[in-house]
């Protein structure tokens, strides 16, 4: 049965599974390690993080020890995992485009966008900024 689960929450993440596949195939990651249940790999390669369906890469220099680097990709998982296939248009895309016009010099936070917020929260992350 749990292979049934798996198998069937892997198509319903197939978009985004296929392009983190893909992601890491290009990537090559240096390190990965298990982490709530998902793989997570370490690329130096990576600029910044990200979650694709059950592939999340991270800048190897963001390795977070107190976990919270890592969590916050782990909310984007579960984000995906809530919206399937529609992941990629409601939080993907956006969450790219915010990471590109965003600027520090802006005067407001990275995480205040609602696709950051929410995988902050799904991933229990608590923020000052």
């Amino acid at each position: 049965m749990r292979d049934l689960f798996a198998i069937l929450l892997y198509l319903w993440q197939l978009p985004q599974n296929l392009l983190g596949l893909l992601l890491v195939t290009i990537l090559k990651p240096e390190s990965s390690c298990e982490f709530e249940g998902l793989r997570l790999y370490y690329a130096s390669r990576m600029r910044g993080g990200i979650s694709l369906g059950q592939y999340v890469v991270i800048h190897d220099q963001m390795k977070d020890y107190t976990g919270r680097t890592e969590n916050h990709e782990m909310g984007h998982s579960r984000q995906s995992i809530y919206l399937g296939p529609l992941y990629l248009i409601a939080i993907g895309l956006p969450s790219i485009l915010w990471a590109a016009w965003w600027n520090r010099s802006r005067g407001m936070s990275y995480y205040s966008f609602y696709t950051e917020k929410w995988a902050d929260h799904l991933g229990g992350v608590e923020r000052d900024d």
